[in-house]
């Protein structure tokens, strides 16, 4: 019984370490990069067009955004109530960029700067991120999004 035990165990072992192999071969982080770029064009673009909504779509349903001085958002609605009382307060204009894309087929870390910009042009924030992105629906999507500005706190 303990050698079918064994030789069962040795064969599951092999299909796992088989799959994760051709997992790995399939993943291209330089493909990942091109998908993320996209979405964070796509994120820009409905910040910008004030479409919290849309934007609360881009998390995953489990999603959850850690802002600065205040507790997470969790979840679609939540975080769409959030990001309309940011753009309704008056940032109009996000700027992203990517430093740095880490990660594999099941989860990407993304490291990034951001800034908000009012109506008029003048800078309101900027600072560092990092954006956990998790596969859900066919599509990369926000699993963890967590930002801090660069300037001082304000007294």
């Amino acid at each position: 019984f303990f050698s079918l035990l064994s030789i069962v165990s040795c064969n599951n072992a092999e299909k796992s370490n088989i799959t994760n192999e051709q997992e790995s071969q399939v993943f291209n982080i330089d493909s990942a990069r091109k998908e993320i770029d996209r979405a964070n064009l796509e994120f820009v673009d409905l910040f910008n067009k004030s479409d919290s909504i849309g934007l609360a779509n881009m998390f995953t349903s489990d999603g959850k955004s850690m802002e600065p001085n205040e507790p997470a958002f969790v979840g679609r609605r939540a975080i769409q109530n959030h990001y309309s009382l940011v753009m309704n307060a008056g940032a109009n204009k996000l700027g992203l960029v990517t430093t740095g894309l880490w990660g594999d087929s099941k989860m990407l870390a993304e490291e990034g700067e951001y800034t908000f910009i009012d109506k008029s042009g003048k800078q309101l924030d900027k600072g560092k991120y990092i954006v956990l992105w998790k596969i859900e629906d066919g599509e990369w999507k926000l699993f963890r999004d967590c930002y801090n500005s660069d300037l001082p706190v304000q007294h």
